[in-house]
């Protein structure tokens, strides 16, 4: 199982590391090996704040971040995280997957749409 967990976590910071968004991988493999959905999510926020803070380290060291514009998503990021999680605290898990599979629906959509668009008549 730790073998297993390690891998988990070097593809989902490896997605991170990108700004893919290392829980959009996470969250479903997590709850494929029976983790419920909303330890689930806590996991991978809880991962987040690492894999955030040393990427973050890394990018601002390489002279590759806007400081201002970051500071400004995370202090509003923080607000309305806060008030989600006070939304949803008692939430199902049930509830929580269907959620989460509403928004990976639409990321999907609008992925194949921006891609169709790209792309399109181009050979």
């Amino acid at each position: 199982m730790w073998v297993l967990l390690i891998i988990i976590g070097l593809f989902s910071g490896l997605l991170g590391s990108m700004g893919l968004g290392g829980g959009t991988i996470l969250i479903p493999i997590l709850t494929l090996i029976n983790i419920s959905q909303k330890n689930s999510q806590i996991i991978n926020v809880f991962s987040f704040v690492f894999v955030a803070f040393f990427i973050m380290v890394f990018y601002i060291k390489k002279g590759y971040a806007q400081v201002f514009p970051a500071i400004c998503f995370a202090f509003f990021g923080v607000i309305s995280a806060t008030a989600t999680a006070l939304l949803v605290k008692d939430a199902s898990s049930q509830m929580l997957k269907i959620l989460f599979a509403i928004f990976l629906i639409i990321v999907a959509i609008y992925e194949l749409f921006v891609y169709l668009k790209k792309y399109a008549g181009k050979k």
